[in-house]
């Protein structure tokens, strides 16, 4: 007896679902003839490489190391009153990418490629961040730039200020070598004008240079040298200078050393000549008990065929006339002129005091004096 329970029939395969199939499917395809297919992928690359090589026309990116920036309307700024005052110390140079013709990738060199930085960007005072802008020389041979690497430059900017006509002041320091004589010195320029942050230009009153005469030496003269300089307040406190454009007075090109000039000259200690300096007798009953001469010595310095009489030993200066006593019974002091050299670079003095001092001969030695004269 046939059993019609249908319940009781053992269940048929379920159905594959389809996905499962479809993957089966895409991965024998992949995996059918892997090694021809590895070579046909491998050839395709070196295909594709060969033809690049080959067009020189197709473009590589690039990064260009060291590319110079320049800044541009600096005078533009001045003119609208501003300066900038710190950040573009670190602006030399930048890097970039270019996308460069393959012909030239290998020779092309950051000289081919130009940064600006445009100071018109700045619109007021304070901390401003500006953008740079690049470009290459020939876009034909060399590409085009298509980014700059840290392309924000932030600088500092402070008001622009000018005064005219600020006077050089030349500070000595140092002693000249013993025996010389240092001259008057001589320096240019005598004023300068500057200009840069308002605050500091106003505060300036004088341009200071300091100069050695420990150095000094005839064997060179002129003694020139070129001096660095410095600004003063009025309190004399040293200003910054850092951003200060200084020039001659009048003059546009920048200024970068105070010149000075100073000649020296070998120096004498002459004594002046004490025993000629009075004629004639005081009145009787008095005399002559001292001469002053005031100074004693004075400095003459010449150049060395001049000076050599006066280095001699015994050399003196002597005055023009004498004092005249005769019959005088009192003090008397005047000034005499000297006799002094007339090629000489170097004077101290041309006159001197003459200080006669005349007194009354005591009794004693008046008649001492009486009785020497009567003895037979």
């Amino acid at each position: 007896m046939m059993n019609n329970d249908v319940s009781r029939a053992p269940a048929a395969p379920e159905k594959e679902k389809w996905w499962k199939a479809a993957g089966r499917k895409i991965l024998k395809t992949l995996t059918h003839n892997t090694g021809w297919k590895i070579a046909s992928l491998v050839l395709a690359i070196c295909l594709w490489g060969g033809l690049i090589t080959q067009d020189t026309s197709l473009p590589r990116d690039k990064v260009i190391d060291g590319v110079k920036i320049t800044v541009v309307n600096a005078a533009n700024l001045r003119s609208n009153g501003l300066l900038v005052v710190s950040g573009l110390d670190d602006t030399a140079t930048v890097r970039l990418r270019a996308r460069v013709p393959q012909r030239y990738y290998s020779t092309v060199t950051a000289a081919n490629y130009t940064a600006r930085l445009d100071l018109n960007q700045i619109q007021g005072t304070g901390t401003q961040t500006l953008k740079l802008t690049a470009s290459s020389a020939n876009s034909t041979l060399y590409g085009t730039v298509t980014e700059i690497l840290s392309p924000d430059i932030t600088v500092q900017v402070e008001e622009y200020g000018v005064q005219n006509r600020v006077p050089v002041e030349i500070r000595t320091v140092g002693e000249a070598p013993a025996g010389y004589y240092p001259a008057a010195l001589t320096y240019s320029p005598q004023y300068v004008d500057i200009g840069g942050p308002k605050e500091i230009v106003e505060a300036a009153v004088r341009c200071v240079a300091e100069y050695d005469q420990s150095a000094l030496s005839p064997s060179r003269n002129p003694n020139t040298v070129n001096l660095n300089f410095t600004f003063e307040d009025a309190a004399g406190n040293a200003l910054d200078s850092t951003n200060l454009t200084v020039s001659s007075t009048g003059q546009t090109s920048t200024l970068q050393r105070i010149a000075v000039s100073q000649y020296v000259y070998t120096m004498a200690q002459v004594p002046i000549d004490g025993n000629n300096l009075i004629k004639g007798d005081v009145a009787e009953g008095f005399a002559v008990t001292n001469i002053q001469v005031i100074p004693s010595t004075i400095i003459v310095a010449g150049r060395d065929v001049a000076i050599a009489p006066y280095l001699q030993e015994g050399a003196v200066i002597f005055p023009y006339e004498q004092i005249d006593v005769s019959n005088r019974r009192q003090s008397v002091s005047t000034f005499l002129a000297l006799r002094t050299p007339t090629n000489m670079e170097y004077v101290s003095n041309s006159v001197v005091q003459v200080n006669v001092t005349i007194e009354p001969v005591p009794v004693a030695e008046e008649a001492a004096a009486a009785g020497e004269t009567e003895q037979p």
